[in-house]
């Protein structure tokens, strides 16, 4: 009995065996379930923030990619920069050499007039001294012709015979004269040579200096003509995408040297004119994309020819930019 009823239900130990197993299973398989659903939740938890690290490791990669990227291409452009600088620095110092040999000669020339100037000065000195030589004679002459004058009014009886001699000192002051007369057109002549000499130096120093001026003026012009030439008809010459080949040139005395550098090199290396052209030409065979850097430094010892004649047969025999310049002369041709 259950509150004073009477359980009536058949098999009534049975029922209370299953109320007593069920509620107890039904425990154990919430509790399964929870923490199988804790236990996926810290799973989800954690992949998520896994997933995050992940996201920006990702991203800091990619930032660190383009930075490399980036800084490269900075290096290639200051790398082409450079290249371009000491080309340039080649070129200005062998115009440099030229101007100064060219200096030279002009003041060889100046020097040779100044002597010569120098000279018609010693003849005209010469001249004026051979002028007071005739003058003091003269004055002489004339004093000796006093003297026989004063004789004469002292010795009338001397007359005739002093007549005769004041004759003969007559004629040989007006030959003394007459030699004075031609030592003085000598010496205007003189004067009048050194006068156009003069004139002739000044004459010559306007032209040069005209000539460098004009000169001066049509570099110019030709450097701007040909800075807009090579801007209208083709790209610039660069060291970008090409195979670059260092060629370092210098004299010492009479003795020539090459130091070269290829492209696997990390530094230079004394080398033969033939062992240096053997080389360019296995380049060249190999990539026609050759670009040969020519170094003068500025202590090289070398006169604006030498330095000029070898970095043109470097240029127009191995490199690219000179090599297709040609071919299109020859196109036109």
């Amino acid at each position: 009995m259950d509150n004073d009823f009477i359980d009536l239900r058949f098999n009534q130990q049975g029922n209370q065996g299953e109320d007593s197993f069920w509620p107890s299973f039904t425990d154990i398989m919430t509790v399964i379930v929870m923490i199988f659903l804790l236990a996926m939740v810290i799973l989800l938890l954690r992949n998520m923030e896994l997933l995050s690290q992940l996201r920006l490791s990702i991203a800091s990669e990619q930032e660190a990619m383009e930075l490399v990227r980036t800084t490269d291409q900075e290096n290639e452009t200051l790398e082409e920069r450079l290249i371009a600088r000491e080309h340039e620095i080649t070129m200005l110092r062998m115009q440099l050499m030229q101007m100064t040999e060219r200096s030279e000669e002009q003041e060889a020339a100046i020097s040779s007039q100044r002597f010569q100037i120098t000279n018609l000065s010693r003849e005209r000195d010469e001249i004026d001294r051979k002028h007071k030589l005739l003058t003091q004679e003269r004055e002489l002459l004339t004093t000796q012709v006093t003297r026989l004058n004063q004789e004469t009014s002292r010795l009338q009886n001397l007359i005739a015979e002093s007549n005769r001699n004041i004759e003969n000192l007559q004629l040989d002051l007006e030959q003394a004269n007459a030699r004075q007369e031609s030592t003085q057109q000598d010496l205007e002549q003189l004067r009048l040579k050194l006068s156009e000499k003069d004139q002739e130096l000044l004459a010559a120093l306007t032209r040069n200096q005209e000539a460098d001026e004009q000169l001066v003026d049509l570099k110019q012009d030709y450097s701007k003509l040909e800075i807009q030439y090579n801007k209208l008809l083709r790209p610039a010459r660069t060291a970008k995408g090409k195979t670059v080949v260092e060629v370092r040139y210098t004299k010492s005395g009479k003795y020539f040297r090459i130091d070269y550098k290829g492209p696997s090199d990390t530094r230079f290396s004394s080398i033969s004119r033939k062992q240096l052209e053997k080389n360019l030409k296995r380049l060249k065979k190999q990539d026609n994309n050759l670009y040969v850097k020519v170094i003068i430094p500025k202590n090289s010892g070398l006169s604006y020819n030498e330095a000029w004649s070898f970095t043109n047969h470097m240029h127009q025999n191995y490199d690219y930019y000179y090599q297709e310049e040609a071919e299109k002369e020859r196109i036109v041709e």
